[in-house]
């Protein structure tokens, strides 16, 4: 992991699941979690097809241009590389295992913009891991100008070992997004994470 938000959101789904090897979502207190809600997702595995955001972070959504929740997360990527990452998502899912995905994006340039995806599985309504938990963080800032980002390319993938344990590095500060692309505030945010982690229903979820 080469992010500093990706290596603490892995440090802390390791702190909270304890001796189990997946935590389940009431488990998640987004309290704790309050400056990285902007990067944050969590994806519902469906049954047949590629998981869909139940929720996304507001930086994320203005990476991407537009409001993710509902929308299904292999729609980030190019058409070429979508069975992968559906695969991706089913293997992190049923083998209980952490992943990382870096990715390519253009933006409105020919620029490639490098992104880190952490993907961890979490439980819900029983033991079986039917969510992802996670983050999307450019390696490097993204300038306002090159938004929104495209379907993202030249996907690799790692398994994260289950002991494996990083030591922080420095991480540039995101650049500043455009205000009409971001709805949500993080205390908003929070707030629908809670409900949802909860079984709670907000505006849009089932």
């Amino acid at each position: 992991m080469q992010t500093t938000t990706t290596r603490a959101i892995h440090a802390y789904w390791s702190g909270v699941r304890g001796a189990r090897d997946v935590p389940d979502r009431r488990d998640i207190e987004p309290a704790a979690l309050r400056q990285y809600l902007p990067d944050l997702f969590i994806l519902e595995q469906v049954s047949g097809s590629a998981p869909l955001f139940r929720l996304a972070g507001t930086r994320l959504c203005a990476l991407f241009g537009r409001e993710l929740r509902a929308t299904a997360f292999d729609r980030l990527f190019a058409a070429e590389v979508r069975d992968r990452i559906g695969r991706i998502c089913g293997a992190v899912a049923a083998q209980r295992r952490a992943a990382v995905l870096l990715a390519s994006a253009c933006g409105q340039s020919s620029r490639l913009a490098a992104v880190e995806i952490l993907l961890l599985p979490i439980t819900s309504q029983s033991s079986h891991a039917d969510r992802i938990f996670g983050a999307l963080v450019p390696l490097e800032p993204v300038p306002p100008l090159a938004l929104p980002l495209r379907p993202m390319t030249q996907v690799s993938f790692e398994s994260v070992a289950p002991q494996q344990e990083f030591e922080p590095c420095p991480e540039p500060s995101p650049a500043a997004l455009p205000a009409t692309v971001i709805r949500v505030g993080a205390r908003d945010f929070g707030q629908r994470l809670r409900r949802m982690l909860n079984l709670r229903v907000f505006d849009g979820g089932k």
